[in-house]
């Protein structure tokens, strides 16, 4: 299956903001990597606020 690009950015509770890439399927797997991957990341628990976004091909 084809990987698509995804942007994932969000704060945590400690105001921490991260911002990074996420290589997935679909939206779907992408929003679970980079839960986890925030979660792992943070110096605290990952709020409400948080978004997941395809990046075009040739954006970067």
């Amino acid at each position: 299956m084809k990987q698509y690009t995804f942007w994932f950015e969000c704060t945590d509770n400690g105001g921490g903001h991260q911002g990074f890439t996420v290589k997935a399927e679909n939206k779907q797997e992408a929003i679970k990597k980079g839960m986890a991957f925030a979660k792992k990341h943070a110096s605290g628990d990952i709020c409400g606020d948080w978004t997941c976004r395809l990046i075009q091909e040739g954006a970067l």
